[in-house]
């Protein structure tokens, strides 16, 4: 769905602009657009209407299961997003000694920002860890993809609107919805025609960044790990 994404995107504005605006309204927009389908696409609505899921087997159960697996792809994807563009400044501003924190330097950020340590023992002298992520040492910004996981779920919420959902967000199908389908063509038609702000807009009616989106997607997730957390005496965090 991600790399389908960007070539409708491509024919979608192609058919409507001249060259000078045939590119993504930013460049989170260009990879949001598949990802957004792809949500789409494993909603137990959808599955289970296209006969690949029983509804009989949708419970609250199976519901904060689902929720579950979709979190730990998008939510704890941010952190992770955050600190490649982190590191990659930092060495920009000579923040990091070159010779004694290249590797140590990245693995501190992991565990601020996103709970993560290294598996086995590592050595600044000998290894290089951020290395292995290919935009690293391509020097390809990475604060794109931070910015496409808050823009799918604005995507998928506003189409969700469209179809008249107003909660539940994750059992969402729009499928065979020509409206919303036309919509969202519209939107990416226009390419980067006007300021991003607008285009998001024409789509769901803000004009800016909401991760009030994501949270509601997750809501159900979110309100149900509050009460495990509480009844068992689950610390919160990892510092």
């Amino acid at each position: 769905h991600h790399e389908m994404g960007h070539i409708e995107y491509y024919m979608a504005y192609k058919e409507k602009q001249p060259y000078v605006y045939r590119s993504g309204a930013n460049s989170g927009f260009h990879e949001a657009i598949g990802d957004t389908i792809g949500i789409f696409a494993i909603s137990p609505a959808h599955l289970i209407k296209l006969g690949f899921l029983d509804e009989e087997d949708v419970n609250s159960h199976y519901e904060i299961n689902f929720l579950l697996s979709i979190a730990l792809q998008k939510v704890a994807f941010l952190p992770f997003s955050y600190v490649m563009d982190k590191y990659r400044f930092l060495l920009f501003r000579n923040e990091i000694d070159r010779k004694g924190e290249l590797n140590s330097k990245w693995w501190s950020l992991r565990i601020q920002h996103g709970g993560i340590m290294p598996p086995i023992s590592r050595n600044d002298k000998i290894n290089f860890d951020p290395g292995a992520k290919y935009h690293i040492p391509s020097n390809v910004p990475y604060l794109r993809y931070f910015i496409a996981h808050i823009l799918q779920f604005q995507f998928y919420r506003g189409m969700c609107r469209l179809q008249g959902v107003t909660k539940r967000f994750h059992m969402c199908d729009i499928y065979g919805n020509k409206h919303v389908g036309e919509k969202f063509k519209e939107m990416l038609s226009m390419g980067n025609s006007k300021p991003w702000s607008e285009i998001l807009e024409s789509l769901t009616g803000e004009n800016k960044l909401e991760p009030k989106a994501m949270l509601d997607y997750f809501q159900p997730l979110y309100d149900w790990l509050k009460m495990e957390n509480l009844a068992r005496g689950y610390p919160v965090g990892w510092m």
